[in-house]
C-alpha cells in the first residue's frame, strides 16, 4: 500500500533534521552522525550482545542527549559539573588501597600525597561521570569516545617516553620514565574535553584516565611503569588468591 502523504526520499533528511530541531548549516553533518549511531544501537539491540547493558529499546531522552553530544561539536556547549572537589578522607583513601589504579602509581614510587590528590581526581571524576549517563547528559557512546582519545594521548607519550629505555635499564630508570609518562599524560587529557567543542574542568580528564589505568587490559594500556603490562597480569593473579 503505498500513502499520497508520504514523503519522498529526497524530504526524508529535511524532515528528520525539522523534526529534531537541528540547524539548516548542520543538518548533513548532524544527521549522518545520529543515523550512523542509531544503526549501531539497533544492531545491539537485534543481537544482545552486551548483557550488562541489555535493554529493549532507546529512550527519547537517549536519543535527544546524543543528539546534543553531536550538535555540540559544532555549537560548544559544557558538560555541567555538578561534583564539588574536595578532599578525600584517610577512609575513602583506604578503600582503594588493593586497587588497581594506586598500584599502578606504587609502581612507579609515588609517595602517599602524591597518590592522594590523584585519587581525588578519580573519585570525583567517577560520580561525575555516573551523573552525567544517570540524567543523560552524555551516553555511554559519548562517554566512550571522551575514553578513546584519552587513551590515545597516553599511547602517544607512552611509546614515545618508553623508547628511550634501554634493554639493561635499572628499575630506578623505569619508575623515572614513568613518572614522566604519568605527568605528561596527566598534563595532556586534563585539557581534553568530555564533548568535542566544550570545555571540560582539568580533574575530569586526569581522573577518567585513573579510571582507565585501573581497569587496564594488561596487553593494551593504559599505564604508567614501562612493565606495567606484566605487573597488571601479577597483581591480577594476586588478587585472584
Amino acid at each position: 500500500m503505498i500513502s499520497d502523504g508520504s514523503p519522498v526520499m529526497s524530504d526524508l533528511d529535511p524532515s528528520l533534521a525539522k523534526a529534531m530541531g537541528i540547524r539548516a548549516n548542520q543538518q548533513d553533518a548532524v544527521l549522518d552522525q545520529i543515523k550512523g549511531w542509531w544503526y549501531r544501537v539497533a544492531v545491539r539491540l537485534l543481537e544482545r550482545k552486551d548483557p550488562a547493558r541489555r535493554r529493549a529499546s532507546v529512550s527519547a531522552q537517549e536519543l535527544l542527549c546524543r543528539l546534543d553530544e553531536v550538535s555540540d561539536q559544532f555549537a560548544g556547549e559544557n558538560l555541567p559539573i555538578t561534583e564539588e572537589l574536595r578532599r578525600l578522607t584517610a577512609a575513602e583513601i583506604a578503600t582503594y588501597n588493593d586497587d588497581l589504579v594506586v598500584a599502578q602509581m606504587r609502581w612507579i614510587g609515588l609517595k602517599d600525597r602524591a597518590i592522594a590528590t590523584y585519587l581525588r581526581d578519580y573519585h570525583h571524576a567517577r560520580a561525575q561521570r555516573s551523573e552525567w549517563l544517570r540524567t543523560f547528559k552524555i551516553t555511554e557512546e559519548g562517554l566512550e569516545d571522551y575514553e578513546q582519545r584519552l587513551w590515545d594521548e597516553w599511547d602517544h607519550i607512552f611509546v614515545d617516553l618508553t623508547d628511550e629505555l634501554d634493554d639493561d635499564s635499572d628499575e630506578a630508570d623505569k619508575r623515572a620514565v614513568g613518572k614522566n609518562v604519568l605527568r605528561k599524560t596527566m598534563e595532556k587529557v586534563a585539557d581534553e574535553p568530555a564533548r568535542l567543542g566544550s570545555n571540560t574542568v582539568g580533574w575530569v580528564g586526569r581522573g577518567t584516565m585513573h579510571s582507565l589505568a585501573d581497569r587496564a587490559d594488561p596487553d593494551e594500556g593504559p599505564g604508567w611503569h614501562p612493565d606495567f603490562s606484566s605487573l597488571c597480569h601479577d597483581h591480577a593473579d594476586e588478587q585472584e588468591k
